[in-house]
């Protein structure tokens, strides 16, 4: 039997690379096609951000005082309520915005107490803490004016409630008019803030 030329066994040679290259293509296409997967998953994820609500009652003026005269007083009492779901923060201020009129808020001597109570008379306080003027009406250096001075934004703020959703707090605010010929004829406005924070 007559065995193949050199040049006949090169060329079969040369002819079974591209053969065997193709084949172990095929392989390796067959086995991408063939290996085991898996997955996994957790529940549907979600993010709901808290609140901060505060509100007051009654949530009018507390009070409408004309025609005064010296010694004149009043007392009216807030009661305010924390339905936020974040523990907060709550702090009571007047902005210099909010104090308002002709001069008035120098001579009304002024005293913030908190306690508990529900009537805006303030027949059923009892008062747990004193905000502002611990003496009360004798010292005629603690004015309106002078609260505002003291707290007008919530890093002043006074009270430090720490506030949990449903609580509350009554403020009871007195007010005085000093003797002074000077307040004749002045004016003043108020509107006071309590701010929530939980930072």
């Amino acid at each position: 039997m007559r065995t193949p030329s050199k040049r006949m066994r090169l060329a079969l040679l040369l002819a079974a690379i591209p053969i065997g290259l193709l084949g172990s293509g095929l392989f390796v296409w067959q086995a991408s096609y063939s290996a085991f997967s898996d997955t996994t998953t957790n529940g549907a994820n979600s993010w709901s951000a808290g609140t901060v609500t505060i509100s007051s009652a009654p949530g009018t003026a507390m009070f409408t005082a004309s025609g005064l005269k010296p010694g004149d007083n009043g007392t009216a009492c807030i009661k305010v309520t924390y339905t936020g779901s974040l523990n907060s923060v709550v702090k009571l201020y007047l902005k210099n915005a909010d104090l308002t009129g002709t001069g008035l808020a120098t001579y009304l001597t002024f005293q913030v107490n908190e306690g508990t109570g529900n009537n805006a008379n303030c027949s059923d306080f009892a008062q747990s803490a004193n905000d502002y003027n611990a003496v009360g009406m004798g010292d005629t250096t603690k004015t309106l004016s002078g609260f505002n001075t003291t707290a007008h934004d919530y890093s002043t703020g006074l009270s430090s409630w720490s506030a949990t959703t449903g609580g509350t707090k009554t403020y009871e605010f007195i007010w005085q008019l000093q003797d002074n010929n000077s307040a004749a004829g002045l004016t003043a406005g108020a509107t006071f803030t309590w701010e929530a924070d939980n930072s």
